[in-house]
This record gives C-alpha cells, structure tokens and sequence, in this order.
C-alpha cells in the first residue's frame, strides 16, 4: 500500500506515440498527468475538475485489499514407514499431505467490473469490459481467498557399504501432485510466462488445477566411494600413489513443469479496459493428448514445436473467457467456439543432470593430521542438454519454441549467474589440517 497515490503514482497511458519529443507522446501525456494530479490533489479537486484543464489526463492507477484478510494457514498430515536391515541398511516410506487455506492472490482486473460507484450487472460481456470507473484507472485488489492441496509419496533408501573400502549410497524418489489457482501467492513468478493472477477474477475457482511447480517425478541420488585401488592391483603400487582415490557424485532427474498457453496480445488489447489478467488461448476443439517436448523444439533448428498455434483460436479472437471465434487470414468472423484449456494443461520437457568428483588425498610427510588433495569435479558431466519451458504467447511467432536452456541445480559460477547448463570441469586443491 506505500505504493499507492499520492506517495507513487503510476499511469498506464496507451494509445500515443512512442516518439518522446513528438506532441502527443505517452512520455509527456504522462508526466503531464502526474503533474495535473499532484496540484489538483493537493487543492481538493474532482477528477471532472482535472480534466477541465488537461482533457488527456490519465487517473492513476492504485491498489487495495479486501475488507477482510486472513493470515495463510496449513494443515500437514503424514504417515512414514522406517525399516533397518542391518546396521548399513535403511529404507524408508511416507505419505506426506498438506492443505492450505486464506493464501494470498491479487486480482489485477477490480476496475473491470463495476468498481466503486458502477454496479457489476453492467459487466455483461467479458472479457471486452465497457464499465468500468472512469474515476480509476488499473485497480489491483489483494485477498486471501486462495487454496492450495499437496499429495505425495516419497521413498528414501541410504546404503553405508565397508567391503574392501567405505562408502555411501543415498536414494530418494518423490511421487506428488500440487494444486492450487495462483502460485507463490501471485507475487513473483516461478517460471517464465507463468500467470501470476487468474483469468477471471470472479471465477478464482475456474484457475484451480496444477501448481507451476508441480513436479510428478523427482528423483535424487549422491554415492561417495572411496576407491580400494590397492586392493584392485593386489597389493602392488606405491602407497602415496594407490591409496586416498575417492569418487563421489550426485544425479537429479525429474519429470516436465506446467504450463499454460495465454494470448498475452489479447491481455494487452483489454488492459486500456482496465483488464489486468492472462488471457488463456482458447482451443478450437477437445484437446488430445500432448505430443513430445524437448530437443524437437529448440530454437532455431524446432522441428517439432511443443505446441502449435493451429490448435488455438488465433491470438485477439478471443470473445469470452475460454471462449472464441474461428477466423482465417487475421479475420475473426468465424464460428464461436467454446473449449476450456485450463491452468497448466501442458507440460515441458524432462530434467537428468549429473556431476561427479574424483580426489586423491595425499598424507603430507612429517605433518600429523595434515592432508593434501587435489582432483577435478565434472559438473554435468555427461553435458546432456537440458531445456526449459517453451514459449507460451499465443502472440509470438516463436509459440511452442524453447530459447533457453535450464540451469543446474549444482552451479559453480553462483552469484556471477552465465550459461551454466553446459558441462564445466573444475580443478578442485584443498589443504585439510
């Protein structure tokens, strides 16, 4: 709320020209409007007063909240299995679930419907919405009116092993399905293009499907192995050279994130509407079963997009929320369709990456408890290709194309940020005393 007018004003001025010297630019409609309402504020004025002087003059935009929120709250239930076998030996099996209630969404679109003094019975016709306060411009309403669900399986199994030499196998495989209508309560995006408020406000429920980090699959492994290579050569080599070798490593591996197809073209049209949401592509028939996802699509070779446009209405022709009108050649004529896509219907490609590390510590001479070791660390080390979620705008031309690679999970370059989805090998000295 410190964002809102007076402190901060914000303006969404469309319909003028980008040049920002020209006479009808949105850089001086704007600037002309904040100064317009910062003297007309301060002296009391109606916005009709406003206007006398500046017929141009933008509202600014704001924020509000419900009359009611609500702090989030969780109800966690599990029920876990543990069974030993021997003392290096432990599985383990646990149902894990958790429901969430009151969690914060926003609705981006208040001033689309009969806000403040115009009552909502106008709004007929959405999403083109012809009624909103002509008072306000683009007003965000925060609530807690959201819920989220979580089911999930995980299987963990640890094996210590002490024959010829140590070592540690770690196992653990997650099976899980997460709900919910906004994810990260609508505040920041957890992928690219995700939608971080629901289509229609008035249908929170409509939005509800799978969450954007709805992982089925998610499985993680490391091992740490100290190498008996003495005993693999029968006892014959140098001591400083046989012994002190150690491998370790890690593997991940989980299924494709969701995603949704939005014609964020037709969101942009319906924002001079005050609209402030996604705009889901609506498709022209009952949608089937997705084809592959992956390397097919990567941009620019993308042989075989993750989607294509032919199975949407074409972007702008929207009529409705999940509803549209078939056209051809950038016409919007044709039969009304009415098909729901849902949130998170599709799905992008699969995750493996693995690393692995190899060590010789060396006992330095005449130094008690001092130990040299020196080796090398392959970060995805198979350099297997991992890519992330397509591109989900209806309006681009690159729709159902990947641009991007994902990032791993074990990065070297950390805050430096950069490419580091390609294999990266590192010289690893470290001096232990």
């Amino acid at each position: 709320m410190s964002s809102n007018s007076p402190l901060v004003n914000s303006f969404n001025a469309s319909g003028y020209s980008l040049t920002p010297k020209e006479a009808d630019s949105l850089f001086q409609k704007t600037q002309a409007s904040n100064l317009d309402f910062l003297n007309g504020f301060a002296r009391g004025q109606t916005l009709a007063q406003i206007q006398q002087t500046d017929p141009f003059f933008l509202p600014p935009s704001t924020s509000a909240v419900d009359n009611q929120m609500h702090s989030p709250q969780y109800q966690k239930w599990s029920l876990q299995l543990q069974q030993s076998f021997g003392a290096n030996t432990s599985l383990s099996i646990g149902y894990f679930g958790n429901h969430g209630i009151h969690e914060l969404v926003q609705n981006g679109s208040a001033n689309a419907y009969g806000f403040g003094s115009l009552p909502a019975a106008q709004c007929s016709h959405p999403p083109v919405l012809p009624c909103a306060d002509p008072r306000f411009s683009q007003v965000t309403e925060y609530g807690t009116p959201a819920v989220s669900n979580y089911h999930g399986m995980v299987v963990s199994f640890d094996e210590r092993f002490k024959r010829w030499s140590g070592g540690l196998f770690q196992f653990n495989y997650a099976y899980g399905h997460a709900f919910d209508e906004v994810s990260n309560g609508g505040i920041r995006s957890f992928t690219f293009g995700s939608a971080t408020v629901p289509q229609d406000p008035n249908n929170l429920r409509g939005a509800y499907g799978p969450a954007d980090y709805d992982v089925r699959h998610s499985l993680n492994a490391n091992y740490v192995w100290e190498v008996p290579l003495k005993a693999i050569l029968q006892g014959r080599g140098f001591d400083r050279l046989v012994q002190g070798w150690k491998v370790s490593g890690t593997v991940f591996a989980h299924s494709a994130l969701p995603y949704t197809a939005i014609d964020w073209g037709e969101s942009g049209n319906l924002a001079t509407h005050n609209f402030g949401g996604p705009i889901y592509a609506v498709p022209v028939g009952p949608l089937g079963a997705q084809g592959p996802c992956g390397k097919g699509a990567a941009n620019p070779v993308d042989p075989h997009p993750c989607l294509s446009d032919a199975l949407f209405v074409q972007s702008g022709c929207e009529t409705g929320f999940n509803t549209g009108s078939l056209g051809a050649s950038g016409t919007c004529s044709g039969d009304i369709v009415a098909f729901a896509q849902g949130r998170n219907r599709f799905r992008g490609p699969n995750y493996f990456n693995t690393d692995i590390a190899i060590l010789k510590n060396t006992k330095i001479t005449r130094r008690e408890n001092t130990v040299l070791g020196i080796g090398f660390q392959f970060f995805n080390v198979l350099n297997h290709p991992n890519f992330r979620l397509p591109d989900n705008n209806l309006a681009d031309g690159g729709f159902g194309q990947i641009f991007s690679t994902a990032q791993t999970p074990t990065s070297i370059l950390g805050s430096l940020g950069g490419d580091t989805s390609a294999r990266m090998i590192q010289l690893k000295v470290q001096l232990q005393f």
